[in-house]
């Protein structure tokens, strides 16, 4: 049965291991917070990215840690009846904001970096973040019935200053022009529905 964007967000919310959840919305924002090295130092810093919504919303970490002792952290598998060992799904984006504007229903998937823009450090984790929504998606899907499209689209955001070789000039990655970026000073505090990615991927 095909569902509005409020219904459809309502029922998702219900089905979603909350494991994942790192902010629901509250307020009509969500905060995105990750743990970093700055190139000098060594302790790590914490960044948070605070983004408002045009509607219902809730964000996830998927790249998050599970802890299993007071020193050792791991990622738990993102489906845990497959193996997740050097297999294409263990990649991961650090998160996906599903949200509803108007009549659609849209899911952004971001990746932080501090400075990096090679393809190989952003582009398979994007691709895999792609991939989780649509296997959401599909298992919603094939287990209630509860259909709806949904508008992906996906932006790394980074602390480089000069990124011009990495982009074209639209500020799409060269090496997947399916991908935005942006300077983090740039979207703190910006609505997640502004910003601009020439590249809408509908599913």
């Amino acid at each position: 049965m095909t569902l509005d964007a409020p219904t459809y967000f309502g029922h998702l919310r219900a089905y979603m291991n909350d494991r994942y959840v790192v902010h629901d919305g509250t307020g009509g924002e969500v905060v995105l917070t990750e743990k970093y090295f700055p190139p000098t130092g060594t302790r790590s810093k914490t960044r948070r990215i605070r983004l408002l919504l045009p509607g219902q919303g809730l964000a996830f970490k998927l790249d998050h840690d599970q802890v299993e002792s007071q020193r050792k952290k791991s990622k738990p598998p993102l489906f845990h009846f497959l193996n997740d060992n050097a297999k294409p799904w263990s990649k991961r984006c650090d998160f996906v904001i599903f949200y509803t504007k108007g009549p659609a229903f849209h899911a952004d998937c971001i990746e932080f970096k501090s400075k990096s823009l090679t393809a190989e450090k952003i582009v398979p984790q994007l691709k895999a973040g792609l991939s989780w929504v649509r296997t959401l998606k599909r298992t919603v899907e094939h287990y209630t019935g509860d259909t709806r499209k949904i508008r992906v689209r996906k932006f790394v955001f980074a602390e480089n200053d000069s990124p011009g070789a990495y982009l074209d000039a639209n500020r799409q990655l060269n090496a997947d022009p399916s991908i935005r970026y942006y300077h983090f000073a740039e979207v703190q505090g910006q609505s997640l529905a502004a910003l601009h990615n020439t590249s809408v991927q509908e599913i």
